[in-house]
């Protein structure tokens, strides 16, 4: 997303146009790797640290239907889901993160 963005906006800015060929696309991804690569690495840490967490609370919420705790797997299947949803919001976040640094 940060190469794409970083492609439209070298082609939009550029004035002459007969310069906007392949080396735009090169040129965004040597940018996008030479300064933008932190922000890549980090939204995708925040996202694979709440994957994490979900997995471990599966895991949970298995020993738990296994072990006949009912109020325990509902609490676990809320925080399952509460997670899922800031997962989504983290990922729309990061979406646009990528595409305002592009």
């Amino acid at each position: 997303q940060i190469v794409i963005s970083l492609s439209i906006s070298l082609w939009y800015f550029n004035r002459d146009r007969k310069l906007v060929s392949n080396a735009t696309f090169l040129k965004a991804v040597s940018i996008a790797t030479f300064y933008h690569l932190g922000t890549a690495a980090f939204g995708s840490l925040v996202i694979a640290i709440i994957k994490t967490i979900r997995t471990i609370l599966t895991y949970m919420e298995k020993k738990a239907a296994r072990s006949k705790q009912k109020v325990v797997l509902v609490i676990m299947r809320i925080l399952k889901c509460l997670l899922w949803c800031l997962e989504k919001c983290v990922k729309f976040v990061n979406k646009q993160a990528y595409i305002q640094t592009g």
